[in-house]
């Protein structure tokens, strides 16, 4: 395994269990010092970006680096519970300018790792560009709501929940493909 494989896979693995570090860390840590855990996280995949990766990876990662140095610097425990929502809003973001500029993000991904699409796999794609756009909207929407409750429901919505229902959407969308 390459260096960059693994500092990917470490990465992949701390933003996946963020809602645990955040639960751990908030219990036991000054939030600013978790908000600099946060900005280490993110150091890892500046370190490890592919040069097709940076015209949409950096803008994005910039957003959350910010995000993250004003939690880590004003310790705000509430600014570390936004950051799931921060993610959401910001994918979306990403998705929908995909579907404004064309082609779509999903369409992108696809041709670049040289998958056969067939003639009507663009509008498809662009569709479900759209309805992940508006997963993460909804998504994002129940993580601000789960601020307003205690660390363990938010824990459980955005380290556990959040990902069953993204599998729940590619599970759904891979039975209507008819694979």
């Amino acid at each position: 395994m390459t260096r960059s494989v693994f500092i990917r896979a470490l990465f992949t693995i701390c933003v996946a269990a963020y809602p645990l570090i955040i639960l751990f860390g908030l219990q036991h840590l000054p939030a600013s010092f978790v908000g600099i855990v946060l900005l280490r996280i993110l150091g890892l995949r500046f370190g490890v970006l592919l040069p097709e990766e940076r015209p949409v990876l950096v803008p994005v990662l910039m957003i959350y680096v910010a995000y993250a140095l004003t939690a880590a610097v004003t310790g705000s425990e509430t600014l570390l519970l936004f950051y799931p929502a921060v993610v959401n809003i910001t994918l979306c973001g990403v998705f929908l300018n995909s579907l404004r500029q064309g082609p779509p993000l999903l369409l992108r991904i696809l041709e670049a790792r040289g998958y056969p699409l067939d003639d009507h796999a663009p509008v498809y794609l662009y569709r479900l560009t759209a309805i992940w756009a508006g997963f993460f909207v909804l998504n994002g929407a129940i993580s601000v709501w789960t601020t307003t409750l205690t660390l363990e429901v938010w824990t459980l919505y955005n380290g556990f929940l959040a990902y069953c229902l993204m599998a729940l959407l590619f599970g759904v969308e891979y039975l209507f493909r008819g694979f």
